[in-house]
């Protein structure tokens, strides 16, 4: 499958944090495929010629393809090799497309990849641990308790909700409400995002 900007890659890990935070995070109403919850998300973007699996991770053995080191926070990836971390593991990725309606026009893939490249990955922005951790909670989520977004870290599905706000395909809000499923199961209930792809076999070619 060829990959497109905008595609979002939910990822199911099978290691003791991963499988912690999907069953955190999981919910028996949610669409059949996320009623167990990811542990993490990507945004697919172009840069130049090339296609990029940005994510914001600290987990993560390769080196950025634009720093050219192993780093936290925000980064980017060749969408197979990373799809081949997870699969090898014994995990899988689903791959999740914007709707017929919802399809980046050229401007946006480009305001996408600027965004993302730019104001993130070059940033050299530290991960958000603080925020991760509180995305998952359930209580202080209703509360006024609960800290106002900063840009001046991000986690996984942060950044996705973050850049999905300024092209105007999630409604605002705090982005740092949104741990990996429940921004897969707004994006598809509100027929946004639909699912393309599963990747079950491990593959290292580049697309």
């Amino acid at each position: 499958m060829a990959f497109q900007s905008g595609d979002i890659a939910a990822c199911f890990g099978t290691d003791v944090t991963s499988r912690t935070i999907s069953a955190l995070t999981s919910s028996p109403l949610a669409p059949h495929r996320l009623r167990w919850a990811p542990s993490h998300v990507a945004i697919v973007a172009d840069w130049q010629k090339d296609t990029l699996w940005i994510e914001s991770t600290t987990l993560c053995p390769h080196p950025c393809e634009f720093h050219q080191r192993t780093i936290e926070g925000p980064q980017a990836h060749q969408p197979l090799v990373r799809i081949a971390d997870y699969v090898q593991a014994g995990g899988r990725v689903d791959i999740y497309r914007p709707t017929p309606v919802n399809q980046l026009c050229k401007s946006e893939r480009h305001l996408l990849s600027d965004v993302l490249i730019n104001n993130f990955v070059l940033a050299s922005l530290p991960y958000d641990l603080a925020g991760a951790l509180l995305s998952g909670t359930r209580l202080l989520q209703r509360t006024r308790l609960f800290p106002d977004a900063d840009f001046h870290s991000l986690f996984c599905s942060e950044l996705v909700a973050a850049v999905l706000m300024r092209l105007g395909r999630l409604n605002r809000d705090n982005p740092t409400r949104y741990h990996p499923g429940r921004l897969l199961r707004t994006l598809v209930r509100t027929g946004t995002y639909q699912f393309v792809e599963s990747y079950p076999t491990p593959t290292t070619e580049r697309t």
